[in-house]
């Protein structure tokens, strides 16, 4: 009776094992399918236009991590064009998903993407300077957060084609752009 209980002691202990592997540490590796990493992406891309066309950043909380270099760098884009008085009416128009990988506890998607762009002058929704046609090789780096993938950063893997010439405030069109994290191997670099 005692090897029983013995027995059945140390199959209990090996199965509360498995099952915290199975339920806890499992998930942490688990591959993410392509499907659900172009949704992440397009989650994200859909609320940023979202706060952009309405210049409010509180949308961006259920996609970007909290204390993030996304999140400081949104906060400021968005908050500037709210101060000049233009939100972004932002379409993306192509996106292509070119890889898709797990780096420790990272969700790496790298993107080729085309979008469209016009700026509004908040209020009465009248375009301000010249429409923009821009392609981007990206880099989007997913972290979990309370146990939900958001974006912790954005990258360029590529330097962007920028459609316009200028843009409708103070600023050329480089030096805004290079608001944005540099290109892996030009800075700090990704896989």
């Amino acid at each position: 009776m005692r090897r029983l209980i013995i027995v059945l002691f140390v199959l209990g202990a090996v199965a509360a094992a498995a099952a915290t592997i199975f339920f806890v540490v499992a998930p942490k590796f688990r591959k993410v399918e392509p499907d659900e990493a172009r949704s992440l992406v397009e989650q994200f891309n859909r609320i940023v236009c979202e706060a952009y066309r309405r210049c409010d950043i509180k949308l961006i909380d259920s996609v970007v991590g909290m204390n993030t270099t996304e999140g400081n760098r949104l906060t400021g884009l968005i908050g500037a064009r709210l101060d000049m008085g233009i939100s972004l009416d932002a379409q993306l128009t192509s996106l292509e998903l070119t890889k898709v990988e797990r780096v420790g506890d990272e969700l790496l998607i790298h993107t080729k993407e085309k979008w469209h762009y016009r700026d509004l002058k908040v209020g009465s929704g009248a375009q301000v300077g010249e429409e923009s046609t821009d392609s981007y090789e990206m880099l989007y780096i997913f972290r979990k957060f309370d146990g939900q993938w958001m974006v912790a950063e954005t990258k360029f893997n590529a330097p962007p084609e920028i459609g316009r010439k200028t843009v409708p405030w103070e600023m050329d069109r480089d030096k805004a752009h290079k608001m944005m994290t540099l290109p892996a191997g030009e800075g700090e670099a990704h896989p």
